[in-house]
C-alpha cells in the first residue's frame, strides 16, 4: 500500500473589510495491493482511494498573511492601485511542503494515470498548485510580471472579481522560474 499527496489548491476569499478566509485542498491517493472481496469468481486484484482534504484558516487582513510559500502586496502609486501575488516557485519553496507536496508522489500518481482512463481528470489535478483569489472589488486585468510559458502557467480571471492562477509542478522542480510575481490590477474607483 501506499499513499501520496498530489498538488494542491489555495483558495483565497477577500471581504470589503479586507478580511476572509483562507482554504487548501490536498489531493490524496492511497493504492493498495488487494480490495475487498465482491462475490464469487471475482479476485480483488487492487483498490484505489482518491480523496480531498480541506484545511480551513481566517484573516483579518490579507496583507498581513503570510503563509509559507507566498504573500498579497498592495501598492497605490500616482493613483494606480496594484496588488501583487509574490509566490515561491523555486525548487525549495515552502509552499511543497505546506502542501505536503512530493515529487516522488505525483510521479507515480501521473504513471498510474497514464495506465488508467478513470484517473485521467484526476491527472489534470495533480500537476499544478492552483491559487484562486476572490475579491470584494472588481478587476480590471491579471498578468505575471516576467513572461511565463503559455497553456502552462496560467493567471486569468474567471470572473470579474476572481483570478486563477496555475503553476505547472514540473517548472518548480526544475527550478525554472524560482520567484513569480502575479500583478493585480483593480478596476479604478
Amino acid at each position: 500500500m501506499f499513499c501520496a499527496c498530489a498538488g494542491g489548491n489555495i483558495k483565497i476569499k477577500i471581504k470589503p473589510d479586507r478580511s476572509g478566509d483562507l482554504v487548501l485542498y490536498q489531493k490524496k491517493i492511497t493504492k493498495k495491493t488487494s480490495g475487498l472481496p465482491f462475490g464469487t469468481g471475482l479476485v480483488a486484484t487492487g483498490e484505489l482511494e482518491i480523496s480531498i482534504k480541506e484545511r480551513a484558516y481566517r484573516f483579518k487582513d490579507y496583507t498581513n498573511i503570510l503563509p509559507p510559500g507566498f504573500r498579497l502586496i498592495e501598492f497605490t502609486e500616482e493613483q494606480i492601485h496594484e496588488i501583487q501575488l509574490v509566490v515561491d516557485t523555486s525548487k525549495t519553496s515552502p509552499l511543497l511542503s505546506a502542501l505536503e507536496i512530493n515529487r516522488d508522489e505525483i510521479n507515480s500518481i501521473l504513471n498510474e494515470a497514464k495506465l488508467r482512463d478513470d484517473l485521467l481528470r484526476f491527472n489534470t489535478l495533480v500537476e499544478f498548485i492552483q491559487i484562486e483569489i476572490q475579491f470584494p472589488f472588481p478587476i480590471k486585468k491579471v498578468k505575471f510580471s516576467e513572461p511565463r510559458t503559455p497553456g502552462e502557467w496560467t493567471a486569468r480571471l474567471d470572473s470579474s472579481e476572481k483570478m486563477i492562477v496555475n503553476i505547472p509542478l514540473h517548472s518548480v522542480w526544475s527550478n525554472e522560474h524560482p520567484l513569480t510575481t502575479i500583478q493585480i490590477y483593480p478596476e479604478s474607483n
